[in-house]
């Protein structure tokens, strides 16, 4: 078999053999067309610690430009400028040189409870912290920080509002929870006047600057109020991380990413109980309402018949002093409950004037349990634009946000040129109709990836001879017998020996249900299933290709949670579900019980026998392998397997 032997050194300034190495990497479109495309990767350490002395620079036919980047938060941040068509690759270069440095472009102020946030010199954008002062004559206990308001239009325009006397609970963007449960008790941090409780500001940290973009991180806490509208003594429930990014986009327009992360730190479950508007919200501009806004779903909905529909974006745009401007609402594939279904105001509400409100709802058709010690991630971006902005357009920008340009680093892909066979051999009963298009997408990854996938059913592959041109073999969704002979399963046990690399996927736990050795090398051998269901994943070791992009608890959506027996002990476990949220009244009374605690494991590595194995439990249904996060555990696995 092939041997691809690759260091992390690699990418640093490092000496290989008495000659310099040069990090080198390319960003490929995939099947998207791209214009002037922001973009980030993670740099391993030798690179973050020497990115000072390190200069990004563009190779394109034979001649090099620099381009304007950013080191931010443990990563590399650039734009990659002008028109790069779908199917296509950027080429990188970064070396040790010395460039002046020109006045940040992009500008975050903290001062006085608030960042204001500036593209050259213009500001756009303001997170207040600090509590806002309510209306004369009105209860302060509607006071609140952690907000984003004014959000300006290019052209200057204030585009939210705050505290309308309709709905004083309102500012600008937000994100409280409106429906939860916390031991038994009903709790609304979204309408204040309730007295149940608030979400608080605690101030902000790494607060950046930068000719690629400006950031902040701030800190909220979800207080629990001990008796209604009683202030003091509260108790927090959630830590809240909000990561706030100002980036470019085409003209004077901004996007601005919204990523947070909420942990429940107590010793119970949180639950949001599923209810039409809560979560990531806007009210728009006073001015706004049913004779001026267009509002537009990416499902072709409006303001009289979006309500209640999920999308993937909705845009909201109208009149302003300047003319017209609009927000584009984006929300990420690696959400809750995505594509999440929309709050709108419907036409009429509100008397039709000033009833603009729009809301993205994880939580509107089911709860959203956050168990204890949980971290649940949430991510979304906003367009601000002058002008009016077309469907196409709208589609680009979500598809940069959802499924971004894919980075390789040429010297650490360990699978540039490697080939790698799918297997999908099915033996007498039951086979999962989810086969194709997990041959579709890992042939589609090759070709992202730079490795070649031969796809068969046939067990006539397994020679000595035809698995030894083979760097990985990926049992994908075989099941029962899957070879034929003796020779065909001596010849797959020698490749292993000989230090072979194997992946296996979902129902590849069941096949050659007689022979102990496959499990073994799997890793167990498949017992039974609970029904198909959401439930929470933990990820138990994040320092594995194949975790180390996955938020601490991963929502797996309409799943099969399976418990294999016959665990092989050499194990090394990656994913484990958490039982609490898996239901499954016979696995709680027989197998597994109590075996594993609360978790069982879902994904695994081992090396046994020589081998280089990987599993993941994960991947029922034909959606799963559309999937981008789904996919590049099962990427993470291949590499990993390819070592």
């Amino acid at each position: 078999m092939h041997q691809h032997i690759f260091s992390l050194a690699l990418l640093g300034s490092v000496t290989l053999m008495g000659q310099s190495v040069t990090p080198t990497f390319s960003a490929s479109a995939g099947a998207y067309d791209r214009t002037d495309t922001p973009l980030c990767t993670e740099v391993p350490d030798s690179l973050w610690s020497n990115r000072a002395t390190l200069t990004l620079y563009e190779v394109t036919d034979g001649e090099d430009k620099a381009v304007t980047a950013q080191w931010d938060n443990r990563q590399l941040c650039w734009i990659m400028t002008g028109s790069t068509p779908a199917g296509t690759s950027r080429n990188y270069q970064l070396r040790q040189a010395s460039v002046t440095s020109p006045a940040p472009a992009f500008t975050a102020q903290n001062e006085d409870g608030a960042v204001r946030f500036a593209v050259n010199g213009r500001e756009v954008m303001t997170y207040q912290y600090a509590p806002a002062a309510v209306p004369d004559g009105v209860d302060p206990i509607f006071s609140r920080g952690g907000y984003l308001h004014p959000l300006l239009s290019p052209s200057g325009d204030t585009l939210s509002r705050i505290q309308p006397p309709d709905h004083y609970h309102h500012y600008g963007v937000w994100n409280p929870w409106t429906h939860t449960e916390f031991r038994g008790k009903e709790l609304d941090f979204w309408n204040l006047v309730r007295g149940h409780g608030t979400v608080e500001a605690q101030g902000v940290s790494e607060v950046t600057d930068g000719n690629v973009q400006a950031g902040l991180t701030a800190r909220h806490a979800y207080l629990a109020y001990r008796d209604s509208a009683v202030a003091e003594n509260p108790e927090q429930l959630l830590e809240e991380t909000l990561d706030l990014r100002v980036l470019p986009a085409d003209d004077d327009n901004y996007l601005v990413d919204y990523t947070t992360r909420q942990t429940n730190i107590t010793g119970e479950p949180f639950t949001v109980k599923a209810y039409r508007y809560q979560g990531f919200g806007y009210r728009g501009r006073a001015s706004w309402n049913d004779d001026n806004v267009e509002l537009l779903t990416s499902g072709g909905k409006n303001k009289s018949d979006g309500n209640a529909t999920r999308a993937r974006w909705m845009k909201v745009e109208g009149p302003t002093e300047h003319g017209r401007s609009g927000i584009l609402f984006m929300t990420h594939p690696g959400n809750y409950n995505f594509p999440e279904q929309i709050r709108i105001w419907p036409t009429g509400a509100n008397g039709g004037k000033e009833n603009v409100f729009v809301n993205f709802n994880p939580a509107q058709d089911r709860d959203y349990v956050m168990r204890p010690g949980g971290t649940y991630q949430l991510k979304y971006r906003m367009l601000v634009y002058d002008g009016q902005l077309d469907t196409t357009t709208a589609n680009r920008y979500w598809q940069d946000f959802a499924h971004p340009p894919r980075v390789r680093w040429n010297d650490d892909n360990g699978l540039a040129g490697a080939r790698v066979l799918l297997y999908t051999k099915n033996g007498k009963g039951f086979v999962h109709d989810n086969i194709p298009a997990s041959i579709v997408a890992i042939e589609q990854m090759g070709k992202d990836n730079g490795f070649e996938v031969v796809a068969t059913d046939d067990p006539g592959m397994f020679t000595p001879d035809g698995l030894e041109e083979f760097d990985v073999l990926v049992f994908s969704n075989t099941n029962n017998d899957i070879f034929d002979t003796p020779e065909q399963e001596q010849a797959f046990k020698s490749y292993i020996e000989a230090g072979g690399g194997f992946v296996g996927i979902h129902s590849a736990c069941g096949s050659e249900r007689d022979w102990p050795w496959f499990w073994r090398n799997l890793g167990g051998k498949f017992h039974r299933h609970a029904k198909r269901q959401d439930f929470d994943v933990l990820v138990v070791d994040s320092d594995h290709p194949s975790t180390d992009f996955l938020p601490a608890t991963w929502h797996i959506r309409d799943d099969e949670c399976y418990y294999l027996k016959q665990l092989n002990p050499a194990i090394h476990v990656l994913l484990a579900a958490d039982l609490g949220t898996v239901d499954d009244e016979e696995g709680k009374t027989t197998y597994p019980a109590d075996t594993f605690g609360s978790t069982f494991p879902t994904s695994w590595y081992h090396t046994t026998d020589g081998g280089r194995q990987w599993y993941t439990s994960l991947g029922h249904r034909i959606e799963h392998y559309s999937d981008p996060q789904f996919l590049r555990h099962i990427l993470g696995g291949i590499r990993w397997a390819a070592e």
